[in-house]
């Protein structure tokens, strides 16, 4: 005979989550805009940019952009979009963000390059791919691991542990721009494909 238990609607238990930790934004930009970039790029890839004694890449290109001023005027609605979006995120109301972008830098990344474990110094930073080559979509989609996988990058904040996530991935694509706090370590896994990946990366202090 069936209990009584056992036949009543398993009652609707109503809930509410938090978000807890840094606030990592992700959205695209246009292929105009990805066209830009690059066509700037080339400017700054010369011997006299190089930046690599200020990062942590093991790059053998990396520039600087030495006036990151005209890349401010079109990076401003992505940077207020992550504002508006911050807020939501909150529960606060919307207000005017004023930013200053301090440094800005291109890689070019090859085969075997990689980026260890790193932050920066400022109150946000964003990375945007320009230009993804599709081999290395495609070695990533083949890899057999547990970790990202060739060409990921990976943030990390806080300690693993049950019911726990502390770090987050992905696989970028052309396009992509991440906004992220600046303290929170991030890297980026080698890939073996015999292509060149483009990436811009800068730091951004929030003016109070």
């Amino acid at each position: 005979m069936t209990s009584r238990e056992e036949i009543l609607p398993t009652p609707e238990i109503k809930y509410s989550s938090y978000h807890w930790g840094p606030f990592l934004f992700h959205t695209q930009v246009t292929p105009a805009e990805c066209q830009m970039v690059l066509e700037e790029g080339k400017k700054c890839r010369q011997k006299s940019n190089d930046h690599r004694q200020h990062l942590a890449g093991h790059l053998k290109e990396e520039y600087r952009f030495p006036d990151p001023g005209p890349m401010a005027g079109w990076l401003k609605k992505y940077l207020l979009a992550y504002a508006s979006a911050y807020k939501q995120w909150r529960n606060q109301p919307s207000t005017n963000l004023n930013f200053r972008l301090t440094t800005m830098w291109i890689n070019y990344m090859k085969a075997n390059e990689f980026n260890p474990p790193h932050n920066h110094e400022a109150d946000l930073s964003f990375v945007l791919y320009p230009h993804v080559p599709d081999e290395i979509a495609k070695e990533n989609k083949e890899f057999k691991g547990t970790t990202m996988g060739p060409g990921g990058i990976a943030w990390l904040y806080g300690e693993s542990g049950v019911f726990t996530i502390n770090v987050v991935s992905g696989m970028p694509v052309t396009g992509d721009l991440f906004f992220f706090p600046s303290f929170v370590s991030h890297w980026v896994y080698p890939f073996k494909s015999n292509v060149e990946r483009v990436s811009v990366s800068g730091n951004v202090i929030i003016i109070k």
